[in-house]
């Protein structure tokens, strides 16, 4: 693997070259002999790996983007840039993308087992020295979990190797699952103590990390193909210690999380371990930029003149198997699509677009075409959103696995151990949190009990009382009647003020004595509707005239009776109606429990490897093919033509990647993966 001896080189070298890292007497840059002599040296070698996850070879674009973007819940809507990029599954084991996260991972690896190799070399406190170490195994565990899981066997090299050592086969996927749990077990030895609750921070692997990536190691391991159910209960096990330590829980606002992680905001709790961009923790070498919110984001487009605007190209769109699977309010009169229960919804799956200069916010309401959501840019800060509106670098950092993943991990293994009976306690607990009813009630829906007359446009709502706050709520007209409200957030969820009882919902602006209205502007008074026809001040003496008059005794502005207003009721949850299905059977249950990883975990690049360890992945995407084609996909003005025929093209090769051509024509004991 003379590519391996290249990247220690230049992780070492700097500058040098690998002809200069091959000189007997070095006097200019550093080699393995003469660096690795203090703790400095040993984190700085440490850091250039954490840094390098965030390339866009790896986890800054490929690894949440390309080859993860065309399941059943999101689809890619390129044509030719998309097969380019592997979104449509016609990539062959020539294509960049699919040497490029081979490459990258053996150049961790390479550096790591350098690092590894010389981790007793310097004088330091042995607390300090297992913490590097820790991480490092752990790392290189993490690593060879993304090979194996990705291209099955894999050649494992846990030493630093000589240039003639090219040709070398590969280790059985489980062989290599076995070296992961090895180096990930003494990682979480070495790591006792040693949390994100401690540090602040949460971009450097910490035990809890350790732990929830073991029982994600552990869980593939149970599915296809190894198939080994046995690991089932280590999954429990390890799934216990994270939620046993009390060290983690779920943010109560699920968009909350990905605001955090636009803002650069630790969120230690929720997730476990993040992949920082930029503005990290100490130390940690992080990129300027990454693809984040870019592909898998809302569209829009970055102009000078708007600092609040930003560049998403929105290169994937969602399903509607995803937005049909989150529940909606049986009672709710909105159009075009009822209001939903489930808080998620409505965050992952966007139903408008930025467009134009200047930007306006367009609706988006086939949802087909409705983008990705949840990694949004526009809460990126300003000061690297927009500058002077070129370039931008926006920096999201990346969730590699958060507190909901181990509560539905373990929530799947108690199901296949023991049956759904206690599973349900992991499942209802994510599921309240997508309610937003994890620590109160939350305003359920607003209902139209009177449509009114004579509106020209949406009036305003507002909701108060009842003991909370936050929830909004907008109108939708029709023929001069409101027809519908709809929901768009339920309360404030991360402040604790919740509902004890119905809030009032009042629809439209009242008239004020002494405000000033613009005209066209439509107000209430006395249950009447009135519009604005001359702009001016309002005195003490309310509108009261009938219909066709105006209201001569308000100097200044001049309001027009236009008809009657509407009004709306408001309902409040009471606490049950996040809880799944009572009863369920174990397959039953573990239907349910896909769906919801589904609605959880989106956009987050699990989905694909789910649904493969599942053991049906062709199968599945079959059917969902067959089933996206009768329902609008292949629609062209409202489906998603291109990301249809990706499902298409989905065969039995595509479990796993073709190992790269570049790597066949190196190492020649290398045997390519089935079908490629």
């Amino acid at each position: 693997m003379k590519r391996i001896c290249i990247i220690a080189c230049v992780a070492i070298a700097g500058l040098s070259s690998c002809k200069k890292f091959l000189d007997t007497k070095p006097t200019d840059f550093y080699t393995p002999d003469n660096y690795y002599t203090s703790e400095a040296q040993l984190q700085q070698a440490l850091n250039g790996v954490y840094g390098d996850l965030m390339r866009p070879e790896l986890y800054a674009q490929v690894m949440g983007f390309n080859f993860v973007s065309t399941t059943d819940e999101v689809m890619s809507n390129r044509t030719a840039d998309g097969d380019a990029r592997g979104l449509r599954y016609n990539y062959d084991a020539s294509l960049v993308h699919i040497g490029n996260i081979w490459k990258f991972a053996y150049i961790g690896i390479a550096n790591l087992n350098q690092l590894l190799a010389n981790i007793d070399k310097p004088e330091m406190d042995e607390g300090r020295r297992n913490i590097i170490k820790g991480q490092a195994l752990f790392l290189r565990g993490f690593l060879y979990f993304t090979l194996a899981s990705n291209y099955g066997d894999v050649p494992l090299v846990l030493r630093n190797l000589a240039i003639s050592e090219v040709n070398m086969p590969a280790t059985s996927q489980k062989g290599v699952y076995e070296q992961v749990e090895k180096d990930m077990k003494e990682a979480e030895t070495l790591l006792a103590g040693y949390t994100s609750n401690k540090l602040g921070y949460n971009d450097v692997v910490t035990l809890t990390a350790v732990q929830a990536m073991l029982a994600r190691v552990y869980l593939y391991w149970a599915g296809y193909p190894q198939n080994d159910a046995s690991k089932y209960a280590d999954v429990i096990t390890y799934t216990d210690k994270v939620i046993n330590s009390g060290l983690h829980a779920l943010n109560p606002d699920y968009r909350q999380v990905f605001i955090n992680l636009s803002k650069d905001q630790y969120d230690v709790k929720e997730i476990i371990w993040e992949l920082g961009s930029s503005g990290a923790a100490a130390g940690v070498v992080n990129k300027p930029g990454n693809d984040i919110g870019n592909f898998v984001g809302i569209q829009s487009n970055l102009t000078a003149a708007d600092t609040s605007s930003y560049n998403s190209a929105a290169w994937v769109w969602v399903t509607r198997k995803l937005f049909d699977a989150y529940e909606v309010d049986a009672a709710s009169t909105a159009t075009p699509f009822k209001s939903s229960l489930d808080v998620r919804r409505d965050w992952n799956c966007a139903n408008y677009i930025y467009s134009g200069t200047p930007r306006v916010k367009v609706a988006r309401n086939n949802v087909w075409q409705m983008c990705a959501g949840k990694f949004r840019r526009e809460y990126c800060p300003a000061a690297i959103r927009n500058t002077n509106g070129v370039g931008g670098t926006y920096n999201i950092n990346w969730p590699v696995i958060r507190y909901s993943d181990v509560l539905l991990m373990r929530a799947e293994a108690e199901n296949h151990v023991n049956g759904p009976g206690n599973a349900y306690t992991y499942i209802n607990q994510v599921r309240k949190r997508a309610y937003g009813i994890q620590a109160g009630n939350v305003v359920k829906s607003v209902t139209v009990s009177n449509g009114g007359s004579g509106y020209t446009v949406a009036p305003a709502v507002t909701i108060s009382g009842g003991g909370g706050n936050g929830a909004t709520a907008t109108a939708v007209v029709s023929g001069g009647k409101v027809t519908g409200i709809y929901l768009s957030s339920p309360g404030a969820l991360t402040t604790g003020s919740y509902y004890s009882s119905a809030p009032v919902v009042v629809i439209g602006t009242a008239w004020v004595p002494g405000a000033t209205y613009a005209a066209g502007v439509q107000i209430t008074n006395g249950g009447r509707l009135y519009t604005v026809t001359a702009a001016g001040t309002a005195t003490n003496t309310p509108p009261t005239h009938t219909s066709g008059a105006s209201d001569a005794a308000v100097t200044g502005a001049v309001f027009t009776y236009a008809g009657t207003a509407a009004t709306a009721t408001a309902a409040i949850t009471n606490g049950t109606e996040s809880d799944l299905t009572p009863g369920l059977g174990r397959e039953e249950f573990q239907l349910a429990l896909r769906d919801e990883r589904m609605r959880e975990l989106c956009f987050e690049a699990v989905r694909k490897a789910d649904l493969i360890r599942w053991g049906n992945f062709v199968g599945d995407m079959q059917t969902f093919a067959a089933w996206a084609t009768s329902n609008g996909a292949s629609v062209t003005a409202t489906g998603n033509v291109n990301g249809l025929q990706g499902l298409r093209n989905v065969s039995d090769r595509h479990v796993l990647l073709p190992k790269p051509t570049y790597e066949l024509n190196l190492n020649h004991d290398l045997v390519q993966n089935p079908g490629w």
